[in-house]
């Protein structure tokens, strides 16, 4: 019986020995780490947008106007600013140069004058200044091209004395005695404004394709 009984204590230590071993095991277990995803952030327009900075114009206030009035408001002041210069070196250089050859150089001359004022009120400063007048000087190298080539027909016409002698005809027709000047009748008044229409047209699309900010790499790949 004491035989026994040691065998019997013997088998019941060996046993609670076994299921310590065990709990220890189950304890100690080393838990693999959870496999990292593959994927990489998703940019979002949003996050996109926020990267990219925005235009450096003569003024911040000018952010918050749309840049079709932005484009309206630069249109206008370069006219003005070209018919007044041309129309003044018309009446300067009269019987040395024909007016399309004045149209030329005045033309000429107002492009840095008119890519500056493009650059500070609607797309913003470039980086690089001498790339971004280069790339632009082919917009007004084909407007001096049309504009000249219109003015030579519209003097050959003698467009602006018909229009001056015709708004002199409606005045008169209203009872407003209206006799226009030889000066005028010579100028190049409403022959500009015809130019300026058509060349306006042909510049602001040009510009627009030229000057645009292009889409993010990221965005052309997706």
């Amino acid at each position: 019986m004491a035989i026994d009984e040691e065998a019997l204590h013997h088998s019941e230590e060996t046993r609670r020995s076994g299921a310590s071993s065990d709990d220890n095991r189950r304890h100690n277990k080393i838990v693999p780490d959870a496999p990292m995803s593959g994927r990489l952030p998703v940019k979002t327009p949003e996050t996109q947008k926020a990267q990219i900075p925005p235009p450096r114009l003569l003024h911040p206030f000018l952010h918050n106007v749309p840049m079709h009035v932005r484009f309206g408001i630069n249109g206008f002041l370069n006219n003005v600013l070209f018919m007044v210069a041309y129309n003044t070196a018309v009446v300067q250089f009269d019987g040395l140069a024909p007016p399309s050859t004045i149209y030329s150089i005045v033309y000429l001359i107002f492009i840095p004058v008119g890519h500056a004022c493009i650059s500070l009120l609607v797309f913003g400063w470039p980086e690089r200044y001498v790339p971004s007048l280069m790339s632009n000087a082919p917009v007004g190298l084909t407007a001096i091209a049309i504009g000249a080539a219109l003015t030579g027909y519209l003097d050959r016409m003698e467009f602006n004395g018909y229009v001056v002698n015709l708004v002199a005809q409606n005045w008169n027709y209203l009872g407003y005695a209206v006799t226009p000047t030889p000066e005028e009748e010579k100028g190049e008044f409403y022959s500009s404004l015809v130019v300026l229409v058509i060349t306006g047209i042909w510049t602001f699309v040009l510009s627009v394709v030229i000057n645009s900010p292009s889409e993010p790499s990221d965005k052309k790949e997706q």
